[in-house]
């Protein structure tokens, strides 16, 4: 855990909006890549721009990250025959502690992995075109990220889109968060919708969906993901819609597959080979 003046930005923002503040938390993207044993357990990792990291990050991330344990598999199902390097995101949260004013409690809330060196079933066709800033949105300060979910046509052409969640990253009164979070969400539905994938043919003859993930940024004028990494950010998260052509898990919803630590600007085939085994943990 470590204090607010840590986040004195994010605090002196928040502090204009009580009932907000409740819902309101700060969230920090890191990416690296970490060696994974055939066992599935953690042989070595390395974060990037690790001194980019507030020393509250390095410290969580050095005490969790060694003890994880993946389910990890080849592109084709069958087990790992030697140690593999992947690339891992990891998204931190930071929360208020009930009944304390001057702490937050840190930890690891998503996780996302890929192996750059596995055939790859779907590639993207060119570059995945951002959308227009809405200019209302711009003109009004409103950032945020926008997870879109898609199902391909075995031409990789975009069949169906469905948003499963919009995080907004600035804070302000509920109306106003809701209004602007669907004009971001309408934005990246209208480019994702003229996005193409090339799917392989060895991924055609299985009978599940084609799907990928791709989250997608609003960041005002000046604002990259690398001017901004390392840094932490107060967001409000959104609630998670439910995939509508998905039957539903056992618990009644939809499993979010830790869409809060996909990178922007990246997809991500909902059929990941490799995946954290139980909770990232962590604070």
């Amino acid at each position: 855990m470590f204090t607010l003046l840590a986040l004195c930005a994010f605090s002196a923002s928040a502090g204009r909006y009580d009932k907000m503040r409740k819902q309101v938390e700060a969230s920090m993207l890191v990416t690296g890549e970490l060696v994974v044993a055939p066992d599935g357990t953690v042989e070595s990792y390395a974060i990037d721009r690790a001194d980019a990291l507030p020393p509250e990050a390095r410290q969580l991330i050095a005490k969790v990250v060694p003890t994880w344990e993946l389910d990890a598999k080849q592109a084709d199902g069958s087990p790992l025959q030697s140690p593999t390097a992947v690339r891992m995101s990891m998204q931190l949260l930071a929360r208020p502690i009930d009944g304390v004013d001057d702490r937050l409690r840190v930890t690891i809330e998503d996780t996302a992995f890929r192996d750059p060196n596995a055939p790859a079933d779907v590639k993207r066709n060119g570059e995945l075109a951002p959308p227009a800033y809405p200019v209302l949105a711009a003109h009004s300060g409103m950032t945020g990220t926008v997870y879109v979910l898609l199902r391909l046509n075995p031409d990789g052409t975009v069949a169906e889109t469905h948003v499963e969640r919009v995080d907004m990253t600035v804070v302000s009164d509920e109306k106003t968060l809701l209004k602007f979070s669907k004009i971001l969400a309408k934005a990246a539905v209208g480019a994702a919708k003229q996005w193409t994938f090339n799917i392989s043919p060895e991924r055609l003859v299985h009978p599940a969906p084609v799907e990928v993930r791709v989250p997608v940024d609003f960041l005002m004028a000046g604002k990259t993901s690398t001017t901004e990494y390392g840094r932490w950010h107060a967001y409000v998260p959104g609630l998670y819609a439910p995939i509508p052509w998905r039957n539903p898990t056992a618990d009644g919803g939809d499993a979010e597959d830790g869409i809060g630590a996909l990178v922007p600007g990246q997809f991500y085939p909902t059929d990941a080979a490799i995946k954290l085994r139980g909770a990232p943990a962590g604070g």
